[in-house]
């Protein structure tokens, strides 16, 4: 028993140490890894481009307010210049893609990882969509199995080695 203790605690001692001097060879040295360097100019503002997309927009919201019961699609069929850049996506995010699944995960993975919250996050993204939200459900049941499957495992396990 002594010596088992013994054995362990030498061993986690061994490991911390060659963490350690691991640790503090590779901060003690320069790295030569080369770092790319990073172009700084697409994390600055255009606010002449941002301008001038608001002033499209403007534009557009203008003419709606003054031509009230004018839609998109009368404006398309029209060939109005004033929706040339504009997208006709009333869904967040691009999440509104038919046959998609929510935000672009499985909704097997919604149900498995997450449960009855992933459930509920895929029925409430996908807009009620009913075979995503069984994707989901399914998803859940199979952590659920998987879980019984390991504790039935363990127990069975436990019990052989027990007697």
């Amino acid at each position: 028993m002594m010596r088992r203790t013994l054995l362990k605690s030498s061993a986690v001692f061994m490991s911390m140490l060659l963490l350690f001097t691991q640790t503090l060879s590779l901060s003690a040295r320069p790295s030569a890894a080369v770092i790319p360097s990073i172009d700084e100019s697409v994390l600055v503002l255009d606010e002449a481009a941002l301008n001038e997309a608001m002033m499209e927009l403007n534009e557009l919201d203008e003419y709606l307010n003054v031509n009230e019961g004018v839609t998109y699609a009368e404006l398309e069929t029209s060939g109005s210049e004033l929706i040339l850049n504009v997208n006709n996506s009333t869904a967040p995010l691009g999440m509104d893609m038919e046959g998609e699944p929510p935000l672009g995960i499985p909704s097997f993975l919604w149900g498995c990882i997450l449960g009855p919250l992933g459930i509920l996050l895929v029925y409430v993204i996908s807009d009620g969509d009913k075979s995503e939200t069984k994707k989901a459900l399914w998803g859940m049941l199979a952590w659920v199995g998987v879980v019984i499957l390991l504790n039935v495992g363990l127990f069975a396990w436990g019990a052989a080695w027990y007697y």
